[in-house]
């Protein structure tokens, strides 16, 4: 076994005094105001954020306009960064975007901001629309109007983005080029064929409404690509030059990533661009083909274009979405994006009759759309590959392009090779685990909780030991299972788990079980006779008994009898597991760890999950003694309302010389083993930690 020396926290907060310029428009969430903050002494851009308060959001928002020069007295610190596998790295992400620190504004007394540029003027413009069009229309209506007119689709239900994202159907809510070239037509039409304007004036006035729609829209990089591309094409049709598309859409590649590089890693700069080149290379498959069986082509063309980038980052697809595609695509194309955009037209000119008709607009759509759903169910198969390693795209990829080729080459034979391949290279990747000889035990940082999961050799079986929930104050209790626990399982490959044992039935060991009941095949849910939530596959298991997944044995050593208590009652679970042994002990106390010697005197641990996240109501010195651990570990959260772990705790365990693994300082926690020898690894390194 093989043990890291444990890294040192050192906070990265500081308080500073700083001056800059506002370099974004204001960006609201449920719970902050956020704006990008240049720093005048380094040209370090930050961003600085404010939680909201009641009585203080609107000082806060009046100060804050594009291009104020602020002085700003706040908490400098590091972006978060990903505390599991497979979880969201935030840090990243900003990164990505030339973004690499934080500001917290925690009063707007600590705020002085003075001017502002011209562009003010236009995102203040913006939002005064959006906010008329928001009191002119439907509620509901305004939440698809805020989505496919101005690029904001944070007012969606989870239940229909999550829809969306299943069937792969997220570009219809993110505004693309299909919504930009129906804008242009509808207005080309209305212009030219109405007789308002000659064909030479529609030029000359799209070249001057699309940057303003372009703007409007929110300037995401498929919009600028759409209308780069249409502004362009424009003004070639004007001088009568020619240019071969891939040259063009090369050239609108280039100069964005010329005057933003970062953009290089957005993906929706990634799809866009690479839908794009796809379907332009594969225009010979359209020509005198039935226009759905044009449609299919473009959808399964768009669909494996971007599925390793795809899989990469949400790991998962479903390989029947094509043709849920089939339908939507071309109702949204002709019948759902285009009302929107005439019910925005018309809340600013005709508001009442834009009322009605987003009323109208509203039922028949969410009729038809909750239809769709309800009738899609059958079809949300979810194929849950895990993280695609970056050589496996690229071999994905070289695959995709030889099939192509062959397809628009009407080489048939060699192009249903090629496609093979490409999924006989998904496949095998899935099929890995099950020829691999280690095995992995994760402790995930799941804040003020426990979460274990257990994956054995050669994918065995799948045990998970708790499956902890936030905090029962939060405004989503599903934010833990959905953001951590769900993330880190698909990551892995995983949409079954063989075994989840709940230790009892505490918000901090259960509160995210009925979630992932919902969302995974859990063949059976373990707890002990004194869990009393009811659960689908609720298994009762007590003291004496075994659960036995392959070669591998998990013994309930206890309870036997009802302590009356949530805690006393937890399950206490020994097993073995890389030639270790594992004790995992719930939140137990010291009269629990007392009985447990008297019942086992025998027992010992190389590794001791520490009860009640360290609490000094557990872990006595001689319980330490008596099972003499090598390794502790403690689920955590950090800065917690409890002080845990507590200090007598922590030197309890030191004085034993065990190694400590906590998750508020090192994150996700994680035992590779293959037969008796094992390492122990940690999610946070010495030097990010530091950092």
């Amino acid at each position: 076994m093989y043990l890291p020396s444990n890294p040192t926290s050192e906070s990265n907060e500081q308080d500073v005094d700083l001056t800059g310029k506002i370099i974004s428009p204001i960006t609201q969430t449920d719970s902050t105001i956020r704006v990008l903050f240049e720093h005048t002494s380094s040209n370090e851009t930050s961003i600085l954020q404010y939680y909201k308060r009641e009585k203080t959001n609107e000082d806060v928002i009046s100060q804050l306009k594009y291009g104020s020069y602020c002085e700003v007295n706040g908490i400098y610190r590091s972006p978060e960064t990903s505390r599991n596998p497979g979880q969201f790295n935030y840090r990243n992400y900003l990164a990505h975007q030339g973004i690499y620190s934080e500001i917290l504004l925690d009063s707007p007394h600590h705020l002085s901001c003075q001017g502002s540029s011209f562009l003010n003027y236009f995102y203040q413009a913006r939002h005064s629309i959006i906010e008329h069009v928001e009191r002119t229309i439907e509620e509901e209506a305004f939440i698809w109007a805020a989505a496919l007119v101005f690029g904001d689709s944070s007012l969606m239900s989870d239940e229909i983005m999550k829809w969306f994202r299943d069937f792969n159907l997220s570009h219809l809510l993110a505004i693309s080029g299909l919504h930009v070239g129906l804008f242009i037509g509808a207005l080309s039409f209305v212009l030219f064929r109405s007789g308002v304007t000659t064909f030479e004036q529609t030029r000359w006035t799209l070249l001057m409404i699309i940057p303003l729609y372009c703007f409007i829209a929110g300037a995401e990089p498929s919009v600028l690509r759409a209308s780069f591309m249409a502004i362009i094409l424009i003004l070639l049709s004007i001088v009568r030059i020619k240019i071969n598309m891939t040259d063009l859409i090369s050239l609108i590649a280039l100069g964005i990533l010329f005057l933003k590089p970062t953009y290089l890693f957005h993906l929706g700069f990634q799809f866009s661009f690479l839908v794009t080149f796809a379907l332009l290379l594969s225009i010979p498959l359209f020509r005198s083909q039935h226009p759905l069986v044009i449609s299919a082509i473009i959808s399964l063309v768009s669909q494996l274009a971007i599925l390793p980038i795809q899989l990469y980052h949400f790991y998962e697809f479903n390989p029947l979405s094509l043709f849920l595609n089939l339908l939507l695509v071309p109702y949204f194309s002709f019948f759902v994006i285009p009302l929107t955009l005439i019910i925005v037209f018309l809340c600013l000119i005709l508001p009442s009759i834009a009322s009605e008709l987003s009323s109208i607009f509203l039922k028949a759509h969410e009729f038809l759309l909750r239809g769709i759903m309800i009738l899609s169910s059958e079809l949300n198969i979810q194929w849950v590959i895990g993280q695609l390693p970056i050589i496996l795209g690229v071999l994905y990829f070289v695959a995709f392009i030889f099939m192509m080729i062959n397809w628009n080459e009407d080489h048939l034979q060699r192009a249903f090779f090629s496609g093979a391949l490409l999924v006989s290279l998904l496949v095998a990747f899935c099929l890995l685990p099950y020829v691999s000889p280690f095995g992995k035990v994760t402790m995930l940082d799941v804040g003020q909780g426990d979460t274990f999961v257990i994956e054995l050799p050669y994918r065995r079986g799948v045990i998970m030991i708790d499956a902890a929930g936030p905090s029962l104050y939060t405004n989503n209790p599903s934010s833990t299972a959905d953001y951590i626990i769900e993330p880190f399982l698909k990551s892995n490959g995983l949409k079954k788990i063989d075994a989840l044992i709940v230790s009892h039935n505490d918000q901090d060991h259960s509160g995210s079980v009925e979630y992932l009941e919902s969302s995974f095949n859990i063949e059976g849910i373990y707890v002990s006779p004194y869990y009393d939530k009811e659960l689908k596959t609720k298994r009762i298991v007590k003291e004496g008994d075994a659960l036995v997944f392959s070669d591998y044995t998990f013994y309930i050593l206890h309870p036997g009898d009802d302590h009356e208590d949530s805690n006393e009652n937890s399950l206490v679970i020994y097993t073995e597991l890389g030639g270790l042994r594992w004790v995992f002990t719930g939140d137990i106390s010291k009269q629990i760890e007392n009985k447990l010697m008297k019942t086992y005197p025998e027992l010992r641990a190389d590794v001791l999950k520490i009860s009640h996240h360290g609490s000094h109501t557990s872990t006595a010195p001689n319980w330490l003694k008596h099972l003499n651990p090598e390794v502790a570990l403690i689920s955590v959260g950090r800065e917690n309302s409890y002080g845990h772990p507590h200090a007598e705790v922590i030197e309890s365990i030191e004085e034993q010389g065990s190694v400590i693994f906590r998750t508020d300082k090192h994150g996700g926690v994680r035992f590779l083993f293959r037969d008796d020898n094992g390492t122990f690894s940690t999610q946070l390194t010495y030097n990010a930690e530091r950092n």
